[in-house]
């Protein structure tokens, strides 16, 4: 499709619905039931799309995001709560990062991580304060050697009901950090299952001060498997 020239926008206006811009700038979400789609989003600082805190009902979804790779530090594709879905995210630190709870993330491609600064990257960032989440079927490929592909800890408060299923996962660290060491509160039912994962710098899971329960992960050491990627997809 062909794409109108957009700059950054705030959306305030409950129920829009965001279609086919090609958008330099962030995209700020402060109203409730907002669609984001079919656009493409380049821009350079903390967030390519950020939904406030509170807000609900917002979908996002087959959008290109792409963090540039400079002057980015610590930025974030998507931060918020929602339904993400089928997203090319990358040149960013964090593909998506939550605010809050009752999200799912499913069919995204994260990849080429890429930030100024001093970055630790996460495709997938879970940072406590958080329930009621599902992950699934996404492919996030972090060839750096730190930190993960997907990020679950208490650093901002307790954590429960996370599903990460079915999802291609590759590097980082640990590929999946389950990660209770911090006085944010417990971790809850966590389940990492059937995921194919290839291994991160120091190994494929760190489970540490939670019972999250793993099961059914295919484990690799190479770096890539296309016919399984393909597979996922």
């Amino acid at each position: 499709m062909t794409l109108t020239p957009s700059g950054g926008l705030t959306v305030t206006k409950a129920g829009a619905v965001i279609e086919g811009l090609n958008i330099t700038g962030p995209v700020i979400i402060e109203a409730p039931n907002v669609t984001l789609k079919n656009c493409k989003i380049t821009f350079t600082g903390y967030w390519g799309v950020y939904i406030k805190p509170g807000v609900t009902g917002t979908i996002v979804q087959d959008n290109e995001i792409n963090g540039t790779g400079t002057n980015n530090e610590g930025s974030h594709g998507i931060l918020g709560t929602g339904t993400f879905l089928r997203n090319n995210i990358y040149n960013v630190e964090n593909g998506i990062t939550l605010n809050g709870g009752d999200t799912t993330i499913r069919d995204n491609y994260i990849h080429d991580l890429k930030a100024s600064g001093a970055p630790h990257y996460d495709g997938i960032e879970v940072d406590g304060g958080i329930s009621n989440v599902t992950i699934e079927h996404n492919t996030v490929l972090n060839d750096h050697t730190q930190t993960s592909a997907v990020m679950i800890d208490n650093y901002f408060g307790p954590v429960s009901n996370v599903k990460v299923d079915n999802n291609y996962l590759v590097g980082g660290g640990y590929t999946v950090y389950v990660d209770g060491q911090f006085n944010g509160g417990s971790i809850s039912g966590v389940s990492v299952t059937n995921n194919y994962l290839e291994k991160g710098y120091y190994g494929y899971y760190l489970v540490r001060n939670n019972d999250a329960t793993v099961s059914g992960n295919a484990q690799a050491p190479a770096r890539r498997a296309p016919a399984v990627e393909k597979s996922l997809r």
